[in-house]
């Protein structure tokens, strides 16, 4: 099939090249002419690993372009997915980005000869589909909906540092349609992929995503919590205590002899919370929608207020052992999670403005977020360590915000040699504190407060 793309971020330029991976010719569409040059030179603007072979592959074979021409790119293919941002202001889905798509694919629809599918995959609210979106369509095309063209629902479920393999080989596939012929003619748009595929309404399709997100950053939430009250009882190792709870045989079947862990049990460890463009905003949107239509959201509030403060929770752990005013603190992490250079709502970002506020120095390092970093006014007044080595150079403490793999193999003995005071403040449960101990580093962590102390 011939498909169009709206908006080259995570979703829009991971789904095109997966889907021209798949056979289908696509076209990405973006009003950036910059990244538009960029995906024909097949070079992906964003980092998620294995998009850089996949998308040269593509492009290399004539499967995949980009143009800030819509127009001609629509009336140029059977389906459009819709990928455009929807972020959330004040708690509330902004959707001008998503309403303008519409509107743009509405007038080349106008003069649309053959059937369209037009598949929203941002991450909308329970009716925008239905709603805004086909209003727009319907008011700049002048057809109604079923008039040559089709509108559905089509949630994504891709991790950020993992997209490439979820998209490719994905736990499910949801289709939310306003008719069944939308609903046949959409799904060959997967019809290579072999997976569960679910086909319901529209707004059905909606609250699956949101529900989905909000689940994931309730455990997450939930783990912080008990994460906490781990390390208000010297000697309770909450990294023990949740190795624990994953040997249920219902989330790790048979005691781990058959098929492992279940993926779950990765949002069931404690740390400094949840961050990205997705979990923060999507909770958000949802508890805004359910005072809307008269619910309480007692639990999304808990999720969103817990998540806000654990950042700062290292920084009450350095405060116990020195004065941040005129120290030196390294910082290692930058991203909200190893595999991408997204910094979006990271808690990287109030840990940061904590210390400065607090009168000390930054060091920070990242394996691959920091060109990201510097162009963001919250980081103008730190320093940049090209090597996590000269991060800890002479500083006076360590926070460890993002568990990158390279960070796991730092030995405890590092931090007591580079560093002029040897104090670190695990935030993801990298380090074991018996060995830091061992080596003259002073460990403290979220989730364990040792005996000693």
């Amino acid at each position: 099939m011939k498909i169009s793309v709206m908006g080259t971020g995570y979703v829009g330029l991971v789904s095109g090249t997966c889907l021209a991976e798949r056979g289908h010719q696509v076209t990405c569409i973006d009003i950036r002419s910059e990244v538009v040059q960029e995906i024909n030179a097949g070079r992906p603007p964003i980092h998620e690993i294995g998009l850089d072979n996949l998308l040269r592959s593509a492009h290399d074979k004539g499967m995949l372009s980009a143009t800030t021409d819509a127009k001609t790119a629509i009336l140029d293919s059977d389906v459009t997915l819709i990928c455009v941002g929807t972020p959330t202001v004040d708690g509330r889905m902004d959707m001008s980005q998503i309403v303008a798509a519409a509107k743009e694919i509405g007038s080349a629809l106008a003069s649309k000869r053959g059937y369209h599918v037009v598949a929203v995959k941002s991450t909308v609210l329970p009716g925008t589909t239905e709603g805004p979106v086909k209003a727009a369509i319907e008011s700049h095309s002048g057809k109604k909906v079923g008039d040559g063209w089709g509108l559905c629902m089509n949630p994504e479920f891709l991790r950020e540092g993992r997209a490439v393999e979820d998209f490719r080989v994905p736990d499910r596939i949801v289709v939310g349609s306003t008719d069944s012929m939308t609903a046949e003619v959409f799904l060959k748009v997967y019809a290579d992929f072999t997976c569960p595929k679910l086909v319901t309404t529209p707004r059905t399709a909606e609250m699956i995503k949101y529900v989905s997100n909000s689940l994931l950053a309730t455990m997450i939430s939930f783990s912080n919590e008990i994460g906490n009250m781990c390390s208000a009882v010297p000697g309770v190792d909450a990294r023990l205590v949740w190795k624990g709870v994953h040997l249920d045989r219902r989330l790790t079947p048979i005691n781990g002899q058959v098929g492992g862990a279940a993926g779950v049990t990765e949002y069931l460890w404690h740390g400094l919370g949840f961050g990205g463009s997705c979990f923060p905003k999507d909770v958000a949107a949802l508890r805004s929608f359910g005072r809307t239509v008269g619910e309480q959201t007692r639990m999304l509030d808990a999720v969103l207020d817990i998540n806000a403060d654990q950042p700062l929770r290292m920084v009450a752990l350095l405060e116990k052992e020195l004065n941040l005013a005129g120290k030196t603190v390294a910082v290692l992490g930058l991203a909200f999670k190893p595999g991408t250079d997204d910094l979006r709502e990271s808690p990287a970002l109030p840990l940061v403005a904590e210390l400065r506020r607090k009168g000390a120095k930054v060091l920070a390092h990242d394996p691959i977020a920091m060109p990201q970093a510097k162009k963001r006014p919250e980081f103008r007044d730190v320093v940049f360590a090209e090597e996590w080595a000269d991060a800890l150079r002479k500083s006076d403490a360590c926070c460890l915000v993002t568990a990158w793999p390279e960070y796991r193999s730092i030995q405890p003995t590092d931090f007591s040699k580079l560093m002029r005071r040897s104090l670190v403040i695990d935030g993801r449960g990298v380090f074991e504190p018996a060995a830091m101990a061992a080596a003259g580093v002073v460990w403290r962590g979220v989730g364990y407060t040792p005996e000693s102390m």
